[in-house]
């Protein structure tokens, strides 16, 4: 299996397991603090669990990462659905080969119409013909991260295709 190394992973999903590890070391901190000044047993005990928690799942993130059971994509973002009650929204995708797509995400995630995406997620199973199968992807623990790669331009493509004319 091929292994990729920590300086090789792209920089996105570097920061999101740094940020994710320093988030649980920090609840442990703060258990600690409020242990040593209130005596609280209760609150260290919840915030060592919660650490605990973080951390596994930081030990799976660096596993499906590190062997390389993620895909990545870029999309650009063509109409955001209602935000209801619930903690998700239907977000409406147009991928790079001109199809749409509508999935479910987290109603919490910066999005924005009109901007391009990159969405690296976790393969639970293989892709069909090497295309990832966003229809059926879950919401939640399947992305890993989110990159902005800015707002969707035509013009760049209209230029590229004109210096390719050009060039000939």
């Amino acid at each position: 299996m091929d292994r990729l190394a920590f300086q090789e992973w792209p920089a996105v999903l570097r920061r999101r397991w740094l940020i994710t590890g320093a988030a649980g070391f920090g609840f442990l901190l703060v258990g600690l603090a409020v242990f040593f000044a209130l005596g609280d047993r209760v609150l260290l005990m919840l915030s060592g669990m919660l650490t605990l928690c973080t951390l596994l799942h930081c030990v799976e993130y660096y596993c499906t990462v590190r062997s390389r059971r993620y895909q990545a994509i870029e999309v650009t973002c063509v109409a955001l659905g209602r935000t209801g009650i619930g903690r998700q929204r239907k977000v409406c995708l147009l991928l790079q080969d001109g199809r749409e797509v509508t999935i479910t995400l987290d109603k919490r995630m910066a999005l924005r119409v009109w901007h391009q995406y990159r969405i690296f997620f976790r393969l639970n199973r293989a892709p069909s013909h090497g295309e990832p199968d966003l229809q059926g992807m879950p919401a939640g623990d399947s992305i890993l991260a989110l990159e902005d790669l800015g707002e969707y331009r035509t013009d760049t493509i209209i230029e590229e295709k004109e210096e390719t004319v050009h060039d000939l």
